[in-house]
């Protein structure tokens, strides 16, 4: 297992929190967060997904009345009727009251009011786009359907569920107009998020030109000089060979360009002396070309005949391609100066 899988997951709810009957499963995350499951199987998922990774949370006041034919649970903010049905979730049979506005949310409902969130690129924008679903709403809920997540394995790598094609695993947010509270709850069951370093906060610099690193080191100098503060300098694509002599564009790369970066030690060390962090410029979808200097130790790590000039495919998903990835192709790269990519 490599290191900088092992995460610290806690995705197994407190025990005293957790309601089944049968096919379904509710678990009361806070007073006002409910997860929602559905198996035909009865084979619930406690592993963590690629969202959800830490359900063990303080248990929320609250009461239940269960009987063969219903489950009611309350807490402070929610009532949560379900009508036991070997059919699963249905409008008719899952419903929850906010208690603060007395709105009613009915299994499968669309959320006309949702505030909505971000996107997830702006590549070939121009003008406004819809967005996607947030966490907020003018009437006080939302739904997140995290069913076809991928899951965590004991390995920390992610991997499908193997749930029943029907299973459903759903969370409903009931935080009324309490915006932020929703979400500070979001984050504790996804993790919170790192402090950005403080040097992300600065200036960026960057640009799409053929700089020798000879110009790029005066070129930040002079931004000195005339006392614009910089924090970063991000070189683009052309660090790495472009003209590659097969069917590879050039827009993957991983070899220096020496007619650019004869020195490339030379290069990140001054830059540091400068004050400054670096990032490379990173296109990594098409894979490893016959032409980089790491073809050959990338083949022979994955299987492949180097003498077959064979491409060698980006596949980010496996892990052993992952692990040769970062041993090959960045961490040298890191040791060498650059501080992210």
């Amino acid at each position: 297992m490599l290191d900088y899988l092992k995460l610290d997951f806690q995705p197994i709810a407190n025990h005293d929190a957790v309601i089944q009957a049968g096919p379904v499963r509710f678990t009361l995350l806070t007073s006002k967060l409910i997860r929602l499951e559905y198996d035909p199987r009865e084979t619930f998922e406690d592993r963590p997904t690629q969202v959800f990774w830490f359900r063990k949370q303080p248990v929320p006041r609250f009461n239940k009345t269960i009987n063969n034919e219903q489950i009611t649970l309350e807490t402070d903010a929610l009532i949560l009727n379900y009508q036991i049905k070997d059919l699963g979730f249905h409008r008719d049979f899952l419903q929850i009251q906010l208690k603060e506005n007395g709105f009613v949310w009915k299994y499968g409902q669309m959320n006309n009011t949702n505030l909505e969130g971000t996107l997830r690129t702006l590549d070939q924008v121009d003008g406004a786009i819809p967005l996607n679903p947030g966490l907020i709403s003018r009437t006080g809920w939302a739904v997140v359907d995290d069913s076809a997540s991928l899951v965590f394995n004991e390995d920390g790598w992610l991997e499908p569920r193997s749930a029943h094609p029907q299973a459903k695993d759903v969370y409903f947010f009931g935080y009324g107009q309490d915006y932020t509270e929703c979400i500070v709850d979001f984050q504790k069951i996804s993790g919170q998020v790192p402090i950005l370093p403080r040097f992300a906060l600065g200036n960026w610099w960057s640009r799409y030109w053929e700089y020798h690193q000879n110009e790029l080191i005066s070129l930040m100098c002079d931004f000195r000089e005339h006392e614009i503060p910089l924090s970063v300098c991000v070189v683009d694509m052309d660090w790495h060979i472009t003209e590659t002599g097969n069917e590879s564009s050039g827009w993957t790369g991983y070899t220096w360009n020496p007619q650019l970066f004869p020195d490339p030690q030379r290069f990140f060390n001054d830059l540091h002396k400068l004050g400054l962090k670096t990032a490379l410029n990173l296109h990594p979808a098409s894979g490893v070309y016959p032409h980089e200097e790491q073809y050959e130790p990338m083949a022979e790590r994955l299987g492949v005949d180097p003498e077959s000039k064979n491409p060698i495919p980006f596949d980010i998903a496996d892990l052993k391609f992952t692990e040769a990835y970062f041993d090959i192709l960045h961490h040298p790269y890191e040791e060498m100066g650059v501080d992210f990519w």
